[in-house]
């Protein structure tokens, strides 16, 4: 008998989307599954689809709230779970159709696993895939704590919720950071402390689409960029308490962060009244020779961070003419 998988999914104004990813979930090849959608205040339709949803398969919950947040969402549906595992699907994406049977496979092979995660890929609106999976093999692979923290401080560690797969025991010990973005980094750094690690099943299995409206690759939005600062600041610290042996990586961890919050803020943003801004930059001008000695970073990677750390504003201009003179040729 297969064990139940509960699967939350935070909904707010996504009409557009629903379908897609709801039906993903209701044709996975995993049948015994409990999609909760929790209607997190929409006023699209999107509230009156969860309930067409409901009527059409008696394996979907719905659960209507006051606008919160996806992290108030996301809590309210692991409260209310019932499976054995939990997932996480966002409105917007959608899971392939066999994830929660490869995952749940893993579970079933290995008595020690907690957290199994899949692979993902990202595509842009129009359907053109920018990334394909981290890792392709097909294969199933022990990743240990100290090896997803290292991966993750390197950018190449999966820290999304939304391809894992978690025992629910373990799961409803924790909850996400409300009114915060960036929550599944914080949260994940916090669970890796109580498992031996992650199983890892080196195949795509969730597609993820960066829509111009919440891509931060495109739009500088001052809360996340704020956010992702603040989670390395976290990130640092418990290396610090945990795995000081990956002090370099860290390292070089925080400095991408803030190279990365550099590169997207517009000029006008950069005032003396954005705190977060200016600790960046003394934070870069007093960290210069740690820059230049962490061989973790790539040549480029340092070298625009130097230049930032003397010259912020003058480079940030250059850089906007430099990129407009690319747009104007092509």
């Amino acid at each position: 008998m297969q064990e139940l998988i509960s699967v939350i999914v935070p909904i707010y104004n996504v009409k557009q989307y629903l379908e897609r990813s709801v039906g993903a979930l209701l044709n996975q090849t995993y049948q015994n599954l409990e999609i909760i959608l929790v209607d997190d205040g929409s006023t699209d339709g999107s509230e009156d689809m969860c309930d067409e949803f409901a009527r059409r398969d008696s394996r979907v919950k719905v659960i209507h709230k006051e606008n919160g947040g996806s992290s108030s969402a996301r809590n309210l549906g692991i409260r209310a779970a019932q499976g054995a595992y939990i997932g996480f699907t966002d409105s917007d994406d959608y899971a392939e159709l066999d994830l929660y049977a490869n995952l749940y496979q893993v579970f079933q092979k290995h008595e020690d696993a907690v957290i199994v995660q899949a692979m993902s890929s990202n595509y842009l609106e129009d359907g053109t895939q920018i990334s394909g999976p981290y890792r392709d093999s097909g294969n199933t692979n022990f990743l240990s704590r100290n090896e997803m923290f290292r991966m993750l401080m390197m950018h190449v560690g999966d820290s999304s919720f939304c391809t894992k797969l978690i025992r629910a025991d373990y799961m409803k010990q924790f909850a996400f950071l409300e009114g915060e973005l960036n929550e599944d980094f914080e949260l994940l750094l916090r669970m890796l402390d109580g498992v031996e690690g992650v199983y890892s099943v080196e195949k795509n299995g969730y597609n993820i689409e960066l829509r111009g409206g919440s891509n931060s690759r495109n739009v500088f939005r001052k809360v996340y960029y704020d956010a992702i600062i603040r989670n390395s600041n976290k990130a640092y610290k418990i290396m610090e308490e945990k795995y000081p042996q990956y002090k370099e990586e860290a390292e070089r961890f925080c400095f991408i962060q803030r190279l990365d919050y550099l590169l997207h803020i517009p000029v006008n943003q950069m005032k003396k009244d954005n705190e977060v801004c200016i600790n960046i930059l003394k934070e870069l001008r007093t960290g210069r020779n740690r820059i230049r000695k962490n061989k973790l970073l790539l040549p480029k990677e340092r070298k625009n961070l130097l230049i930032l750390s003397y010259i912020p504003r003058f480079s940030k201009r250059c850089h906007g003419v430099i990129m407009k003179l690319k747009k104007q040729k092509k």
